[in-house]
């Protein structure tokens, strides 16, 4: 190897050394600011918001269906006790019975 591509090599190998450390300095200097867990934790908590954030304008959107399906969970919920009220309302009686 000549001296020329010696010194060609070592000016790269300087350069790619010092980027390296300009690169390390600069994450040691964001991680005494903010550790891994707390960026992690606020990234965490800005996607949770954004969610909420747009579920909530998706139910804003659809007040009716959400409702509805509300009112069907419900009906759901209470179908025995609402099947034994139609049946008492609407069977006849033993009054009625007696008359025919």
């Amino acid at each position: 190897m000549s001296d020329e591509s010696l010194q060609e090599a070592r000016a790269r190998r300087d350069a790619a050394w010092a980027r390296f450390n300009g690169q390390r300095n600069a994450l040691q200097t964001g991680l005494a600011e903010k550790s891994i867990p707390t960026r992690i934790k606020e990234a965490a908590v800005d996607r949770v918001i954004d969610t909420v954030d747009e579920a909530k304008a998706v139910a804003k959107d659809n007040i009716p269906v959400i409702g509805g399906t509300l009112a069907l969970l419900a009906a759901w919920f209470f179908r025995r006790p609402l099947i034994n009220l139609i049946r008492n309302r609407f069977a006849p009686s033993e009054a009625d019975e007696d008359v025919t």
